[in-house]
């Protein structure tokens, strides 16, 4: 239920601000030689079009475990109004290797999870700088802990164990940007699952750097 409560406030929140950018245009519509003109001036809808994405990297060890991570999240805005909403998709993907050598200089086992993911988001932008972000994303996590208990277990057969859980991830938070009306800027948000599973171990907060074009 809350799912489908998700999905429909996001699909209002579209409706509404492509609604509100189409009686914009039609009211300050001038003519135009062609109909490619009007799809490719200040006004059309490819000139509204921002771009991004965020990245991680990370590397850590201890306990005889070592973990690599590298992911990437490219996204596509549209300007509903002005500067100051704007909407999306959002997909991703994080490719990990796990390390783990047993006590005392045991066998070592490997395994390399890929995780992906999709959603839509919106942004209010009320300051230069700084916005607000809201997301749904639903993700596909191959996990060497699946019960997100903080325990790697390994098969009879000297295999990590993996598998491939989903989750409906809905984040709010903020964030800076420093293009300060400029085509390129770098960006850093700290989100909040508020849909994180009572049961896992891992934090529940999001922190993403990234890259950001007509922003």
């Amino acid at each position: 239920m809350k799912k489908i409560f998700l999905l429909s406030l996001l699909a209002m929140v579209f409706t509404l601000g492509f609604q509100h950018d189409a009686f914009a245009q039609k009211r300050g519509k001038k003519k135009k030689s062609s109909k490619t003109d009007e799809y490719f001036d200040d006004s059309g809808f490819v000139n509204k079009l921002w771009y991004g994405g965020s990245f991680n990297l990370g590397f850590s060890g201890g306990n005889n475990q070592s973990f690599f991570a590298f992911g990437l999240a490219p996204m596509v805005g549209y300007k509903l109004i002005g500067d100051l909403v704007s909407v999306g998709p959002r997909v991703g993907f994080e490719y990990n290797h796990v390390r783990l050598q047993s006590f005392g200089g045991g066998p070592v086992y490997k395994a390399s999870p890929l995780s992906y993911s999709a959603g839509a988001f919106a942004r209010v932008k009320p300051f230069r700088s700084f916005f607000a972000h809201f997301e749904y994303e639903y993700e596909s996590a191959e996990s060497t802990d699946p019960d997100r208990d903080g325990f790697i277990e390994v098969d009879q057969n000297g295999n990590i164990i993996t598998e491939r859980v989903p989750f409906d991830n809905v984040y709010i938070g903020a964030g800076y940007n420093s293009s300060m009306g400029g085509l390129w800027g770098y960006e850093i948000m700290l989100l909040y699952n508020v849909n994180q599973p009572a049961t896992t171990v891992a934090s529940p907060f999001d922190i993403r750097f990234g890259l950001t074009y007509k922003f």
